[in-house]
């Protein structure tokens, strides 16, 4: 049973910051990764869109017995987290939570979080960070051309640009830290940080949501040993070839993805022989 492998999905490249950190919490874990290019962005989707598109990446996860999926998408998390728990067996680990949970009593009062529309919309990093007990103030901030940026491997110069904008009503609210409510935005840190003054703490919510899927699975003994090496698989919906050479420059190595197809009529994810 331990070594069935964990999942991760998102809507492109973003997720790979929360594969790297799962790589750095629990190396001897088996992993199946799904980016779902053909998708992406998922930040201007409905509610209704968006949980057709998970529950099909879920139910193809599931065909591979994951022992956990972690929603390496905070839209995702925003939107259909609670839904999917309900219609899935396998623990499901949002982006949100573990990081409100984590932070509920600290000292920070007045919190950014710069994520996509739809998160934003959402009000969900108010809701739950309120629910877990943080007595500040949170700020969200939308920036919704940022994401397919990072994709995309915009230059330093349009993606500072375009950040400098997004981010004037964090600067303005004068915030203490700031979340990264995408899964993209870490792998441009560096820019954020500089827009912001170079001065405020930016929080990854991926360290917090792999710790609590390495406490669900030690709580449950499903901890993999590492008597062998562990087995990475990456599915890809979209360009294959755009996607391992974006995903080889974050991760800095090379990457070998599988193709999968998708069904609009049939709603389901299937290989491409």
């Amino acid at each position: 049973m331990s070594c069935r492998p964990i999942g991760l999905f998102d809507s492109g490249v973003g997720g790979l910051s929360v594969l790297r950190e799962l790589s750095r919490q629990l190396p001897q874990e088996n992993v199946i990764y799904f980016a779902d290019t053909f998708h992406m962005p998922y930040g201007p989707r409905s509610a209704v869109e968006l949980q057709k598109l998970v529950y099909a990446i879920l139910h193809f996860l599931q065909e591979y017995n994951v022992k956990l999926v972690i929603m390496a998408c905070n839209t995702s998390s925003a939107l259909v987290l609670e839904s999917a728990r309900q219609e899935f067996p396998f623990p499901l680990v949002g982006m949100i939570q573990p990081i409100a949970k984590s932070l509920a009593a600290s000292s920070i009062r007045r919190l950014g979080v710069l994520a996509t529309e739809a998160t934003v919309r959402s009000d969900k990093y108010a809701q739950e960070f309120r629910q877990a007990g943080f007595t500040g103030e949170v700020y969200s901030c939308a920036c919704p051309a940022l994401a397919s940026l990072v994709e995309e491997g915009a230059g330093l110069d349009h993606l500072e640009g375009v950040l400098t904008e997004c981010v004037a009503p964090l600067r303005q609210a004068q915030v203490e830290s700031v979340v990264l409510g995408c899964t993209h935005y870490p792998f441009v840190a560096e820019s954020i940080n500089r827009v912001l003054g170079g001065c405020i703490p930016l929080l990854n919510p991926a360290s917090y949501a792999v710790a609590q899927a390495k406490s669900l699975l030690t709580a449950r003994h499903l901890l993999r040993s590492a008597t062998s090496a562990p087995r990475e698989t990456l599915f890809v919906s979209g360009d294959i070839l755009t996607f391992e050479r974006r995903a080889g420059q974050l991760l800095g190595r090379q990457i070998v993805a599988t193709q999968v197809g998708f069904s609009r009529q049939e709603g389901y994810f299937t290989h491409i022989y």
